[in-house]
């Protein structure tokens, strides 16, 4: 739209021009000639409106998807210049999936006042996203002419978290030798070994009350220690490129960290430790039940489906130590899982397949071996391993 305001009034004023010519009229010369010094001074006047320009950009930290962000944006005119209205585009990275994106309401900068306008979106797609580019759209007072200039900003830091899918299956963290406490309760208490202080919830011992933190914070807190049991849940989600089947917020790996996110989550309100082995130090890991859970969330918006290593050859590589609940996340087969979950001792094997037809345009089939083929299931659970096939996640927003 804007490169055809630009262009139909010089069109017109050739188009006038060449029947002056033809017809020999010296008065639709004259209004060619006028038409055309007009565009030139709304061509002026529109590109002194998007110069001499600073920006500030306010964006929130972090955002779960499906949420709605709202930018701010600031404007400041470093010329005493009469400009009329500015549109702002923010330069949103590509790989920022949104939804309702609304427009900025145009401004006019002022030189000495800064002028303040937003726009909004919905991120369809986790992960950690920079950008630092913005374009000023500006027209002439009559609005036939519209500019644009991109300014460098300050760069501004987006990380949006998945959004928990509830999973409906029946899922238990156990110790790995078929010991099972997650389903009798609240198990925060029944260990020694310190884990953190939290907010008191109904039926926690009185004797497990801290008394420091509580008046500091004005909440009833509690001590909380490690489960006696040692219960363990380690997640590992196939990354490997070619495996994340669909497009935008609606694909395998965006249903694979939602469910992650709120397994883990149910976990550690059990009591069980959350580890992904495959993408973290365990010696690094925080203690505290919040700061986990922080943790965790930053870890599940940086994956990526862009590894060259399988599901089986990180599994070979992993420091696994035994005991707990090994839950394998994946839609695209892996020739040689059955042999290498074999050769792991101490740990309940669970596998999630995603199914890729549920997440592939039936117009556009995928080539990778889906690991939800009915012979491939079997040999899954031929080999003893608890397999389930995921529903489809219609909208992950």
């Amino acid at each position: 739209m804007r490169n055809v305001a630009r262009t139909v009034p010089t069109v017109a004023s050739m188009f006038l021009v060449i029947m002056a010519v033809l017809i020999n009229s010296p008065a639709l010369f004259y209004m060619a000639t006028a038409m055309m010094a007009l565009i030139a001074a709304c061509r002026i006047q529109a590109a002194l409106s998007v110069r001499a320009l600073r920006f500030e950009r306010i964006a929130p930290p972090t955002v779960t998807v499906g949420e709605t962000v709202t930018v701010g944006l600031i404007v400041w005119s470093e010329r005493k210049l009469k400009r009329p209205l500015v549109t702002i585009v923010d330069g949103l990275p590509k790989g920022l999936v949104v939804a309702d994106l609304t427009l900025s309401l145009p401004v006019a900068p002022s030189f000495d006042q800064p002028i303040p306008t937003r726009y909004s979106f919905r991120p369809l797609r986790r992960g950690k996203f920079k950008w630092h580019t913005l374009e000023a759209l500006g027209t002439d007072a009559l609005g036939l002419v519209t500019m644009g200039r991109r300014y460098e900003t300050e760069g501004a830091e987006l990380t949006v978290y998945p959004a928990p899918i509830p999973i409906s299956i029946a899922l238990t963290p156990t110790s790995g030798w078929g010991l099972s406490e997650a389903e009798t309760g609240n198990l925060r208490g029944s260990g020694i070994e310190p884990r953190g202080v939290r907010e008191y919830t109904s039926g926690d011992p009185l004797r497990y009350v801290h008394w420091a933190s509580s008046a500091r914070s004005g909440r009833l807190m509690v001590k909380e220690f490690e489960t006696g049991a040692g219960m363990c849940a380690l997640f590992v989600i196939q990354r490997m490129q070619g495996t994340e089947i669909g497009y935008g917020g609606h694909t395998t790996l965006e249903a694979m960290c939602g469910h992650t996110a709120y397994l883990a989550e149910q976990f550690m309100r059990s009591g069980a430790e959350v580890r992904f082995p495959t993408l973290e130090d365990p010696r690094t890991v925080q203690r505290s039940q919040e700061l986990r859970k922080q943790e965790i969330y930053d870890l599940l918006a940086s994956i990526q489906a862009d590894q060259r290593h399988s599901v089986s050859d990180e599994l070979r590589q992993m420091p696994l130590t035994a005991g707990g609940t090994l839950y394998v996340l994946m839609s695209v087969q892996d020739p040689d899982l059955v042999r290498t979950l074999g050769s792991l001792h101490g740990v309940s094997k669970v596998i999630l397949v995603y199914d890729p037809k549920d997440y592939q345009p039936r117009r556009i089939p995928s080539r990778a071996p889906s690991a939800a083929d009915p012979s491939y299931l079997d040999q899954l659970r031929d080999a003893g391993y608890e397999v389930h096939v995921m529903p489809s996640v219609e909208s992950v927003a």
